[in-house]
């Protein structure tokens, strides 16, 4: 390493020089000691390095990161009508679960999916009404946490709505005719389109891994400068060929949006969705640094999800909040269908969809969900510190057995 070739030679030589000194070598060894913990907290990977060791990927990151607040406007909040709690069949009904390694039996909803263990919020809504609410450990009502990569399928829609906008002209348009700095960059970029960020068909060189400190996921979630990382990016694959899932992909697409509407990706999320939906609370989404201040878009978004469940709510109703269409219908009615003929229940246009039961979902790293299943109007939001299986398959396939048996909840 540098230190140990220059630093610590210079400073046994300037030791020696002053050894008949007390006084400067005290003096000295202070100074070089600073300096050298000042070099060491501004170094990059001893700053990702002390992030990974001491505080890896949690749902309670809004709390390390500098942030941007995601306004929203309390005069006008929506809220969602409320089955009495005697009435919510969920709460009490024993079911035994056999879809997920070993069956469970005889447990409640809230019983089975708490058996992860940690905080956790779960709420399923059908016809505007919640029919289900459940919070776990520190996690209370409209209590906040990291969405992780449910926020890649909220700056989807973002895009969608620039695109209705006329800020984006084509999601076939280059990347480059947007962010013309990394025209300079691979030359991949210039080939490289928004639809190929979208439905995650890059060819980006990007490991997706938080546990090495040196891999490109964690270089991106801790490090300090996003951009610098994007414009020394390689690729293995020419875009549109291949689907591989990364958040860098979404990282870029940030941009994107930034350089399309004018704006910073908080305000015009805040402008866009969090007031027009009537949002309960404002959010935040994290940045990489206070000097760059570019915003985690691919996973810092932090929320509720009664909050969420508006999402889900906006994209069940196909792009329309109460009359207003917010979303263009068909763009919603392309999230259904794979984006490749090849793969079924990948990426479109930023959600993972289920081409048979023809639901849509977002998924976090922790098991963070949102499910929109229109067959029975339903929509169900989940968060929380640890995964214990699918919970959008999950909800579909207690939705599906509760018709089957004609349970009414």
């Amino acid at each position: 390493m540098l230190i140990n070739f220059i630093y610590l030679p210079l400073y046994s030589y300037l030791c020696n020089e002053m050894n008949q000194n007390k006084f400067m070598k005290r003096y000295f060894t202070f100074a070089f000691c600073f300096v050298l913990m000042t070099m060491l907290n501004s170094c990059i990977v001893f700053r990702e390095m002390r992030a990974l060791v001491n505080h890896a990927p949690s749902i309670r990151d809004g709390r390390l990161f500098t942030h941007d607040t995601i306004a929203h406007d309390a005069n006008n909040v929506f809220c969602f009508a409320e089955l009495p709690s005697y009435q919510r069949v969920l709460d009490t009904l024993k079911l035994t679960f056999a879809n997920y390694k070993k069956p469970v039996k005889d447990k409640t909803f809230a019983e089975y999916t708490c058996l992860d263990g940690g905080a956790s919020a779960f709420i399923i809504i059908q016809n505007d009404t919640i029919k289900y609410e459940h919070y776990n450990g520190w996690l209370k009502k409209l209590g906040h946490s990291n969405i992780f990569s449910v926020s890649k399928s909220i700056t989807a829609l973002m895009c969608g709505i620039a695109v209705k906008e006329g800020k984006i002209r084509s999601i076939d348009d280059y990347v480059t005719d947007y962010v013309p700095e990394l025209r300079n960059a691979d030359e991949h970029f210039q080939r490289l389109t928004i639809r190929h960020l979208l439905n995650m068909q890059a060819g980006l060189k990007y490991s997706e891994n938080y546990s090495n400190p040196f891999c490109s996921m964690a270089l991106l979630y801790f490090g300090h400068n996003a951009f610098k990382r994007i414009k020394k990016l390689k690729f293995k694959d020419e875009p549109g060929t291949k689907y591989e899932y990364n958040s860098m992909t979404t990282a870029i697409l940030s941009y994107v949006l930034e350089r399309a509407t004018g704006v910073k990706y908080a305000t015009y999320l805040s402008e866009r969705l969090w007031k027009p939906l009537g949002m309960e609370t404002q959010a935040t989404v994290t940045l990489d640094s206070k000097k760059h201040r570019n915003a985690k878009s691919y996973g810092g978004i932090n929320t509720n999800v009664r909050d969420l469940a508006k999402i889900g709510r906006l994209v069940l109703n196909q792009g329309n909040w109460n009359g207003k269409q917010i979303v263009d219908s068909a763009w919603i009615a392309q999230m259904y269908v794979p984006a490749m003929k090849e793969d079924k229940d990948k990426y479109s246009l930023g959600w993972y969809n289920f081409s048979k039961s023809k639901a849509i979902c977002a998924i976090g790293l922790f098991g963070q969900t949102i499910f929109v299943y229109p067959k029975y109007n339903v929509v169900a939001v989940r968060l929380g510190e640890n995964k214990r299986c699918q919970y959008d398959v999950l909800v579909r396939d207690v939705v599906d057995l509760l018709a089957k048996k004609g349970v009414k909840w």
